[in-house]
């Protein structure tokens, strides 16, 4: 599950109480959490602060270490 869509189903947010904190649409959230668009850094930002979490803690993808 997209984290996005992990952490606003942890907060008990639909996508609309979530566009309106941040200041987009629905669809756009929806676009974000199916991998279908990639949010500006000001708008990641303004999801993780709505979540509660910092950028990094949703948006950040783990490095492999023992990738070949």
């Amino acid at each position: 599950m997209n984290k996005v869509k992990e952490k606003r189903l942890e907060k008990n947010l639909t996508q609309l109480e979530l566009a309106n904190l941040v200041g987009v649409t629905p669809k756009y959230i929806g676009f974000i959490e199916n991998g279908e668009r990639n949010p500006s850094l000001q708008v990641a930002q303004k999801i993780a602060s709505a979540l509660g979490y910092g950028i990094d803690d949703i948006f950040l993808q783990a490095k492999c270490t023992k990738c070949t």
